[in-house]
């Protein structure tokens, strides 16, 4: 494993902080499932607020610190300073575009004698500095020798440029009327899909890869991320009822489905035969999650019942994919804390699994017979669960970046 001395000390730290907000803000809403909120914070706003800035400031700004330590300590000359200067313009829109989702949701805003849906706009700023990270990666990164994770970290960021389409397209419909209703919807879940199965999948497994010592790959390298990226643009039908798609689309799914179960798969078999782990409770946790992940995706390729596009289980598949492996393999192994901290993040899998059960408890697949009382309050309270050990691993983070190795500094 890489040694933990963090590049890019102050965006984790950003980034850290923003998930506990983040996540304070999921449990807001499961507190307004039970009892009554103030008139200015709706619940549909509230989850706009809670998935921005789980995607804008917690999913990518440390990955992307990430990619561009391993291209910097690969000897190429990409300028820290210029990734920064990325990084925390990121980070600033994600924090200013907040309160807007929070209050406002996408809907316009009074500004003078005009209306701006100003969360759309602060939105569309933050893709454009997705743009000037991969402008600035992909220009260093013919500088540097090919590794399995180096290229599973290309796919990745493709697959974020390539989101961006549905997210562009979702903003652009706020400026006309009359638009089909269904059209937004699907640009929506194009955008989900195509971040959350090849920008965040690919990330973390771009992460284990660059992490965890595996053996040499005897297949060639594309097959572990190629798959998952031209899947995930096939996925948006999923998030509709069944009942709204034609057979062509239902196909597409599929196809989609299967290419990524294939690639996950390969990936997964690699993990297993890591043998150098020093915390094998995290390690396994990671691969009981990707291999839930899996075998969803696998049960879905399938004419039965189970359909990911059902609300109960797309918002558990969500968790299970966001905060679980994804999550769960950022904080085991990029570096918030200047040395690995496996008591506060063991904390934090607990935390998650918890979690996890209480989405499944009402996620309308849950056994009659094993109904728990009250059982929305308690998911409200398991849903702080994950912010103790996250708060911990903030004040346990330095607040002086003295004995770190800044580049550039």
């Amino acid at each position: 494993m890489q040694d933990r001395d963090p590049l890019f000390f102050n965006i984790y730290r950003l980034s850290l902080l923003s998930f506990i907000l983040a996540a304070a803000t999921g449990a807001l809403f499961r507190y307004g499932l039970i009892f009554p909120l103030p008139e200015s914070l709706a619940l549909d706003n509230i989850r706009h607020a809670h998935t921005h800035l789980m995607f804008f400031n917690w999913i990518s700004p440390p990955v992307m610190a990430w990619m561009a330590t391993l291209l910097i300590r690969s000897g190429t000359s990409l300028p820290a300073e210029s990734v920064r200067r990325c990084l925390y313009t990121m980070l600033f829109l994600g924090f200013l575009s907040y309160p807007f989702f929070l209050f406002f949701g996408y809907s316009p805003i009074q500004l003078g004698f005009a209306t701006m849906p100003l969360s759309a706009i602060i939105s569309g700023l933050i893709m454009l500095t997705w743009y000037w990270f991969a402008t600035l990666y992909f220009t260093f990164r013919k500088q540097a020798k090919t590794t399995q994770a180096l290229d599973i970290f290309d796919g990745a960021l493709v697959a974020l440029l390539v989101s961006s389409i549905g997210a562009w397209g979702v903003s652009a419909a706020q400026f006309f009327d009359g638009v089909n209703s269904l059209i937004p919807s699907a640009l929506t879940y194009f955008f989900l899909n195509v971040f959350t199965e090849g920008w965040a999948v690919l990330a973390a497994i771009g992460i284990i890869w660059s992490a965890v010592e595996l053996p040499k790959p005897k297949i060639q390298s594309s097959w572990f991320y190629l798959p998952v990226l031209f899947g995930s643009m096939l996925l948006f039908p999923l998030s509709f009822s069944k009942s709204l798609l034609t057979i062509e689309m239902l196909i597409a799914a599929r196809i989609g489905l299967s290419m990524i179960v294939l690639s996950l798969s390969v990936n997964l078999i690699y993990f297993l035969k890591s043998t150098s782990l020093k915390n094998r409770f995290l390690f396994y946790s990671l691969l009981i999650l990707l291999i839930l992940k899996i075998s969803a995706q696998a049960i879905t390729v399938f004419p039965t019942d189970f359909w990911i596009g059902v609300h109960g289980l797309r918002i558990l598949y969500l968790h299970l994919v966001m905060l679980g492996f994804i999550t769960i393999t950022m904080i085991h192994f990029l570096p918030f804390s200047k040395k690995p901290a496996p008591f506060i993040t063991s904390l934090f899998v607990i935390s998650v699994w918890l979690l996890l059960l209480s989405l499944a408890a009402i996620s309308g697949y849950w056994p009659a017979s094993h109904a728990v009382p009250n059982l929305f309050f308690w998911t409200f309270l398991i849903a702080l669960l994950p912010l103790f050990p996250a708060l911990l691993l903030l004040l346990r983070t330095p607040t002086r970046t003295d004995n770190f190795r800044i580049f550039n500094e």
